[in-house]
């Protein structure tokens, strides 16, 4: 039910408050009451100091699969967070967080579920990132777009130098038969990276159709797995604009069905990674050259300290229990003689670039990490697996190869949050073969820790760094 008398009521408290303004609305509907907002924040000509935290609660939806949605709307300093399910679950997932509740009724009824918890803002001096690549540049980013000065540490001379200095990489959402957590974290970690390259291109850091695109993803599945797949979309029932069955040969030539993503898509890493940097502006202090072996002259010199250095990270920030491990990884870059138009993965991983000449074959799973020199044995298996699953699409000569290390934790989720035991030590890293779902959520929800606006949710409380299960 749509009541403006309470819109501008919550508008109202919003323009008076500090940091962080979270408001519940537990029947979203067709979000009249959220839309009606952003209009009046629109039409006041500037953004309120405060940020507006939107929650809203939708049993479901026929556009929006199950789970936490996530919108940014920078200009006018809302974020939307949307629950797509049962409203009690949804409460659950919010943990009552919130300064004012919409709806007319909805402080009564739900008066008994909730507590209102207001975000107490903090305004670091500065805080200190180890890690130049996509997690610590979207961390550092996402930290000086809340004023903060940062300091960024690498031991290398320029950023990019791991895993994220591969010339493409894919990013698309993420499906299990019971819809795991992974799945769910992997659609909200999308819907953060299209946001983020949407946002840096309209500051004009990045081209959309050169540094990154969505043209669809084809995930190809083996013949025997393709039966329960197709039951598990049933079950699922999603939307067909998150993800749908494409039938062998259907949009390529492959003997193979799969998952086709629409909404898939690939980025350039190195080139989101300076993005980052540059929209940092002039609160961005670099530290190239500069090796990390001990935090404790950082936590002595800095607000706060995040790590976000891969496999190294573990070693900086000790987690008791903490089950974290390496795999190598090397991508075969070829000349393009004919291009697949959307990227693929599953039986064979491949992406070519609109606009370029190449494509890039991949990744290797290799254990344990001996060194990072790349192998011919490495290419030939990479240029197998797509021949085994496009056979007679040709491959052109190699003219590229490139090995980088992936950071995997004992659950295959990434860590993100406060470190265990230290105090003003934060974690963005485990992120293994998906860096690209992972690092803008975990630039933002780092840098709304370091500031004192911690979103939490039930959901996010499973990336936090963590010891294995006994």
């Amino acid at each position: 039910m749509f009541c403006p008398e309470t819109v501008h009521a919550v508008r109202s408290a919003w323009l008076k408050s500090q940091g962080v303004f979270t408001a519940l609305d537990p029947d979203f509907g067709q979000g009249e009451q959220f839309e009606a907002l952003c209009k009046i924040a629109q039409t006041d000509g500037h953004a309120p100091a405060s940020q507006l935290r939107y929650l809203g609660l939708l049993e479901e939806s026929a556009s929006h699969a199950p789970g936490l949605h996530y919108l940014s709307l920078p200009e006018i300093n809302i974020e939307l967070h949307l629950w797509v399910g049962p409203a009690k679950a949804g409460l659950q997932e919010f943990n009552g967080q919130f300064d004012a509740v919409l709806h007319p009724d909805a402080q009564r009824l739900y008066s008994r579920r909730i507590k209102v918890q207001a975000l107490k803002p903090i305004q670091p001096a500065s805080v200190a990132v180890v890690g130049a690549g996509i997690a610590g540049s979207s961390v550092a980013w996402a930290l000086c777009k809340k004023g903060v000065k940062v300091h960024l540490y690498d031991s290398a001379s320029e950023p990019a130098a791991g895993a994220s200095g591969n010339c493409v990489g894919a990013f698309h959402p993420h499906i299990t038969r019971g819809d795991s957590p992974l799945s769910k974290l992997s659609r909200l970690g999308f819907q953060h990276t299209v946001q983020a390259l949407k946002e840096l291109s309209a500051l004009g850091l990045l081209a959309e159709g050169e540094d990154w695109a969505t043209p669809g993803h084809l995930q190809t599945v083996p013949h025997d797995e393709a039966e329960r797949t197709q039951e598990t979309l049933a079950m699922l029932n999603f939307p067909e604009t998150l993800v749908r069955w494409a039938q062998p040969n259907e949009l390529l030539p492959t003997p193979l069905g799969g998952l086709y993503f629409p909404q898939g898509g690939w980025v350039k890493p190195a080139h989101w990674v300076r993005a980052n940097l540059k929209a940092c502006g002039e609160l961005l202090t670099t530290h190239f050259n500069s090796k990390v072996t001990n935090l404790q002259a950082l936590r002595e010199q800095h607000s706060a300290v995040v790590v976000c250095c891969a496999e190294g990270s573990i070693d900086l920030a000790p987690i008791e229990g903490a089950k974290v491990s390496s795999v190598k990884g090397q991508i075969s870059k070829l000349r393009s003689v004919a291009q697949p138009g959307v990227v693929l993965s599953g039986e064979s991983y491949a992406i070519a670039p609109q606009g370029t000449d190449w494509m890039v074959l991949g990744a290797t799973y290799e254990r344990p990490v001996v060194d990072l020199t790349p192998s011919t044995q490495a290419d030939a298996e990479n240029m197998a697996r797509f021949s085994a699953a496009f056979p007679g699409w040709p491959l052109g000569e190699l003219i590229d190869h490139r090995c980088a290390v992936r950071s995997v934790w004992h659950d295959r989720l990434p860590a993100i949050g406060p470190v265990p035991n230290k105090p003003g030590v934060y974690m963005s890293t485990g992120f293994a073969s998906r860096g690209l779902l992972w690092a803008a959520l975990g630039g933002w929800q780092v840098a709304n820790y370091c500031t004192g606006h911690a979103f939490e949710s039930k959901l996010l409380g499973k990336i936090t760094p963590r010891a294995a299960r006994a």
